[in-house]
């Protein structure tokens, strides 16, 4: 069991097109073996940012960041707690 949100299993689902409709997208889902490719891997990178409001810079790109579901979603997490511990401009 996971514990992401709604939205992020069906922007995963719209970036891997090997992916079955009916299958169960878990954390240690190989999202590779699910058809994430570099194309899909920029989309969905970019769906990512625009959905969570966070920005992967460029230590994030790579194999390990995107291998799984659950890796994906623990850099997310990540990314939003760094968004919340940055102080707020006046």
């Amino acid at each position: 069991m996971s514990d992401w949100d709604d939205r992020f299993p069906a922007l995963l689902r719209e970036n891997l097109p090997e992916f079955p409709d009916e299958a169960t997208l878990d954390s240690d889902t190989d999202l590779a073996a699910a058809g994430l490719d570099s194309v899909q891997l920029i989309s969905l990178v970019m769906a990512l940012e625009s959905e969570y409001g966070v920005t992967f810079a460029d230590e994030y790109f790579s194999s390990d960041t995107f291998a799984t579901a659950g890796a994906v979603w623990q850099v997310i997490e990540e990314l939003r707690g760094q968004k919340s511990e940055q102080p707020q401009s006046s």
